[in-house]
């Protein structure tokens, strides 16, 4: 019997879903992105008891550490008259553990005081609730000063520990009255299983190349099919003689980028493997890189790759598609953000980050599996299994196509298509079968008889229109209407244009009518006038006219982010052209502007100019997101804005590097001032990144996109030509 993974289990993973966590989902505290203090611990004390803490949370020690490059600091005095606790959590509430019965909590205790072992903290699970504290002592390994032991724990210790439950975090609380202040460092806490691989590593390690940059070294390796290797310990010198570990990273990374102290330096790197018990393989050959100062085209060609590497590692293996999650078991597989994908590798492909014949090879692989999905209408789901070809779904019995994620798809593929058509004579069944997904896919259908005009999103053969919100307005909506008014068999009547995208749509009465309008997906017929089924909306109009920090903006609001105006112009090119409601790449200029002047009147910390992006909505640990920056904003904005741009990317990239930029490119976000930054990534992000920047430099998304008949024809039909001089 297939298992099937419904939409509800999805969405709980989506949390992290675009993201890649930089470890294994169940490690709660492994390192800590910034210096200073840990985010997700949360330090309370009361009475003649006291923790040492740095703005309410734990301070970090970067001098001793069990694995590089940093640990926990709980410096605390235990009184009788009061009490402590202190709260390490994962990185947000649905970031969580599931518990295997068999599984034990392990983590790593160094004391520095030499009280610190007879007055230890008693230690509490935190599912929904906080669980009963134990006394922690009694799993300790052993018992010394200044010297690391291991902390192991069965969860079957744990009596009212719930297994259908996940756990949230861990808690820390006063244990021994003790007079004295006294000192522990905590590292690698993490849940694992009872009896994991135990070969013993007797192998050297294997580092394939270091290949340095302007401030940071990308490291490859090579892995045996050990089942015992859990992660690849990097050690760095800088006069070939003296090591230090400087990073781990875990078995399903290919790839690591150390961002280093000085540019126009030699480092020196070697490996290990290391298993379950921390014990260590023998050292790789060492390997040199010389750092050299980058200029703007090496600067812009790295930042590119970096992103583009997200996107390859997160191919799922089955589907060659974007995987949903990284590093776990877990086959579900994103069809938007295949998308995206497509249009990024077709960038990094042009610049040689990854040959054509590697590229062509995935998308076919890409294509053999979405000719055996069931699509509905022609259209896919949203979510894909990548083992089993089926729909993910919230109920399984109720299947759905989703409108606008088969848009990023098709745009993906039409990209695709176009950059490898002229190709030898192997590339025509590839053009051919793209076609047949494209002209496949029913847009006129995804509207109701009355309101042909109006496209919705969502479809079913069980509830029809049941889901659906209406598509318009100015957002990625631009990228359904353009390819459902292009589509060669299944076309949208032309005045939707103006009267499908142009107007912003939100549901003004029960969804039943949507359900019931006219819609094929039921044997029923309505009597008499069937307008009065018809679904209502409240209508939002497209242009804005505002003004903002003096200037005119069309379309479009500084108080949405801007990466909302950046997506539905990825592949659709804005330049030259006009329509109805605004001339877009002006208008882009324009809101840009309005955006980074507002974003630096606030102080977000950084107190730079070119520091500026805020996020939209903030992030767990901020009360506001006036404070959460996107470097993808800014960086976004070089379609447009290449000088101004280009200082932002290189500030990101300088100010900001060793936390913000890694193997992935940049994170999701940082919040200078609350010492926060993603552990996490994101495709829109990723994509906006090396698209942006891609056709600022060259237009090669924009004129591949534009320079498809079907997409030229729409754009002749209702767009004239910006004479720019």
């Amino acid at each position: 019997m297939i298992k099937t993974v419904t939409l509800y289990t999805l969405l709980c993973l989506l949390v992290i879903g675009p993201a890649v966590a930089d470890t294994y989902p169940e490690v709660l505290f492994e390192n800590s992105v910034l210096d200073g203090n840990y985010v997700y611990s949360q330090v309370h004390y009361e009475g003649s008891s006291w923790v040492e803490n740095v703005a309410g949370k734990l301070p970090i020690s970067d001098s001793v550490f069990f694995t590089p490059g940093n640990a926990l600091s709980l410096k605390y005095t235990t009184a009788r008259d009061g009490n402590w606790q202190v709260t390490v959590s994962f990185s947000d509430v649905s970031r969580y553990y599931q518990p295997e019965r068999n599984d034990r909590l392990t983590f790593r205790l160094f004391a520095a005081t030499e009280g610190a072992m007879e007055s230890l903290p008693r230690l509490a699970v935190i599912q929904s609730d906080t669980l009963s504290t134990i006394d922690i002592s009694r799993y300790v390994s052993e018992t010394q000063h200044n010297g690391w032991v291991s902390v192991s724990l069965p969860l079957t210790s744990i009596s009212d520990l719930r297994a259908d439950e996940p756990i949230q975090g861990i808690r820390f609380s006063q244990g021994n009255v003790t007079a004295d202040v006294q000192q522990l460092y905590i590292d690698q806490i993490e849940f694992l299983p009872a009896r994991p691989p135990q070969v013993k590593l007797v192998s050297s390690a294997v580092l394939s190349s270091a290949k340095a940059y302007d401030q940071h070294v990308d490291l490859t390796w090579q892995l045996p099919l050990t089942p015992s290797i859990r992660y690849i310990k990097i050690y760095r010198s800088d006069d070939n003689k003296n090591f230090a570990p400087v990073a781990i990273r875990p078995i399903f990374v290919q790839k690591c980028t150390d961002f280093v102290p000085q540019s126009n330096k030699k480092y020196y790197y070697k490996i290990t493997w290391v298993d379950y018990n921390y014990q260590e393989s023998p050292f790789s050959s060492v390997l040199e890189a010389q750092t050299k100062t980058a200029g703007d085209d090496e600067l812009l060609d790295f930042v590119e790759a970096a992103h583009l590497h997200y996107f390859l590692e997160r191919t799922e293996v089955n589907s060659g598609m974007h995987a949903v999650q990284f590093g776990v078991d877990n086959a579900a597989i994103s069809v938007k953000e295949t998308g995206l994908s497509l249009l990024a590798q077709v960038a990094g492909t042009s610049r040689g980050f990854v040959s054509r014949a590697a590229t062509r090879s995935r998308l076919l692989r890409i294509l053999n599996f979405l000719e055996e999905v069931e699509r509905y209408q022609g259209a896919f789901p949203a979510f894909i299994d990548g083992r089993t070809h089926r729909g993910i779904f919230e109920i399984d019995s109720v299947p759905e196509a989703d409108l606008s994620a088969t848009a990023s798809l098709m745009q993906g593929l039409l990209v695709a298509q176009a950059y490898f058509s002229k190709d030898t004579n192997e590339t025509d069944s590839l053009v051919e079968r793209i076609n047949a997904l494209w002209e496949g896919v029913e847009w006129n259908k995804f509207t109701v008889a009355g309101q042909e005009n109006i496209l919705l999103d969502k479809w079913s053969p069980v509830v029809g229109f049941k889901h659906a919100e209406p598509l318009g307005g100015f957002n990625e909506s631009l990228v359904s209407y353009v390819l459902a008014l292009a589509s060669p068999r299944h076309a949208i009547p032309s005045e939707a244009y103006e009267q499908g995208l142009g107007i912003a749509r939100r549901l003004a009465d029960t969804s039943f009518r949507l359900e019931l309008a006219n819609n094929h997906a039921f044997s029923v017929t309505a009597m008499g006038d069937s307008t009065a089924l018809l679904p209502k909306y409240n209508e939002f109009p497209y242009r804005s006219d505002t003004t903002a920090y003096g200037l005119p903006i069309a379309v479009g609001s500084i108080n949405r982010s801007l990466l909302e105006a950046y997506v539905p112009f990825l592949a659709f090119d804005p330049r030259g052209k006009r329509d109805t409601f605004a001339d877009y790449y002006a208008n882009h200029i324009n809101l840009i502007r309005a955006y980074r002047r507002r974003d630096n009147e606030m102080n977000n910390g950084s107190f730079s100019l070119d520091i500026w992006g805020f996020k939209q909505g903030g992030n767990e640990l901020s009360a506001s997101s006036q404070t959460v920056i996107n470097p993808a904003i800014a960086i976004g904005s070089y379609a447009y804005l290449p000088q101004e741009a280009i200082k932002s990317v290189s500030r990101f990239y300088h100010m900001y590097g060793k936390a913000l930029f890694t193997e992935y490119g940049f994170r999701k976000w940082i919040d200078i001032k609350a010492n926060a930054v993603a552990d996490e990534y994101d495709a829109v992000d990723a994509a906006t990144v090396i698209v942006m920047l891609e056709n600022g430099r060259t237009g090669l998304i924009w004129d591949l996109f534009s320079g498809l008949p079907a997409i030229n024809a729409v754009v002749e039909d209702h767009f004239t030509p910006v004479d720019r001089e």
